[in-house]
């Protein structure tokens, strides 16, 4: 399996949500599900369109954030930050959390695969040893947020992938399911790692 191609520009422009804030504290982070809330019903439903339409080809073409979600993220960290007085690290972490979730629910939502496949991807996907799929993706996640080129997983990694995941799940393995099931992959792999380094700091 070939991890897909990835969207670094949905990254580097959610990056540039933290220049719009002014003060950073030094307590340690907590409460990230702030940023699962206080949204307008407006903001609510342009995050809904965006799920409904932002799919696979969107993924791989780099397709970024509409400018007012962009935008309600934005407003949403800077009251959470300041109300949590989250330290830099964790606000960094808690854009690409908010970012990680509306990506993640896209992928899984625009699916072709069918919804006895998707199933079996989630039922795989749970049976999964989590630190040996993580090992694999977290050279991928961190190119991700760093904005720099994906490295290609080992031979023996993309051997794991379609074996754990792939087989295990009943798909084929081509070039359309393998992309899919990558991005999906690595959009779980966001919201997971972004939630865990959060509460790190």
């Amino acid at each position: 399996m070939r991890l897909a191609t990835l969207n670094h520009r949905l990254w580097a422009a959610s990056a540039l949500l933290l220049f719009s804030l002014t003060s950073i504290n030094v307590e340690a982070a907590e409460n990230l599900e702030c940023m699962d809330v206080g949204y307008s019903g407006t903001e609510l439903a342009a995050m809904d369109r965006f799920v409904e339409k932002y799919g696979l080809a969107d993924w791989q073409a780099a397709k970024r954030l509409p400018n007012d979600i962009e935008n309600s993220i934005a407003t949403r960290l800077r009251y959470c930050a300041d109300a949590n007085a989250w330290p830099q690290r964790a606000i960094e972490q808690a854009v690409y959390y908010k970012v990680s979730i509306l990506t993640a629910a896209a992928i899984d939502k625009n699916t072709p695969l069918s919804s006895q496949q998707m199933a079996q991807l989630r039922g795989a996907y749970s049976s999964t040893d989590s630190k040996r799929l993580m090992s694999i993706m977290l050279p991928a996640l961190d190119a991700i947020f760093a904005v720099k080129a994906v490295p290609v997983p080992s031979e023996d990694d993309i051997s794991y992938l379609n074996e754990h995941i792939t087989r295990r799940s009943g798909l084929p393995i081509n070039n359309e399911v393998t992309n899919y099931i990558g991005a999906w992959l690595l959009t779980r792999g966001m919201v997971e790692i972004t939630k865990r380094r959060f509460s790190e700091f």
